[in-house]
């Protein structure tokens, strides 16, 4: 089996928001590692977690990360209570 050859997609500073989005792009079926301290905004000094995908997903890992913030201009607005 080939190795993976893992990009870094974002970086958090609290590893919450990284394992939202790591859990998001595995529910669209995009392979994800995240890394970085446990600890990571939550004590004083320990930053930095990170959300790495393969190389040749990372496109659509940008997609994906970029609905899941719902910055993308081409998807429809939600209209609420619907």
């Amino acid at each position: 089996m080939a190795d993976i050859e893992w990009v870094l997609l974002r970086s958090f500073a609290d590893q919450t928001q990284a394992n939202l989005l790591g859990e998001f792009l595995g529910n669209q079926g995009i392979q994800v590692s995240v890394e970085g301290a446990f600890a990571s905004g939550v004590l004083p000094g320990v930053e930095g977690t990170r959300v790495m995908v393969p190389a040749d997903r990372i496109d659509e890992a940008r997609d994906a990360a970029e609905a899941f913030d719902g910055t993308r201009d081409d998807l429809p607005t939600p209209i609420p209570g619907v």
